[in-house]
């Protein structure tokens, strides 16, 4: 995602609860529901993007976490996190 001027949209998607997508958890592995948190991916050819987004009173809390694909321990990777105040 790019600075935008204000007012700009960014990006425009879908979020989806946290515990509706099948991709954060493992075959094996019961889905904490984490009520409250949502999501989205936004996937490149060299890169993938998962946000993380809560709403709070007067608030939103929002992660990001970037890592080149194919991912591998080696490959470099970028986050950010923050708050929005209302």
């Amino acid at each position: 995602m790019n600075q935008g001027n204000a007012g700009e949209t960014l990006l425009q998607t879908t979020l989806t609860p946290v515990a509706d997508v099948a991709y954060l958890y493992g075959p094996n592995e019961l889905a904490d529901p984490c009520y409250g948190l949502f999501t989205f991916r936004v996937t490149t050819a060299n890169s993938q993007q998962d946000v993380f987004v809560a709403f709070m009173d007067h608030a939103i809390l929002f992660a990001s976490f970037t890592g080149v694909l194919p991912a591998g321990p080696s490959n470099p990777y970028d986050y950010l996190y923050g708050v929005g105040l209302k």
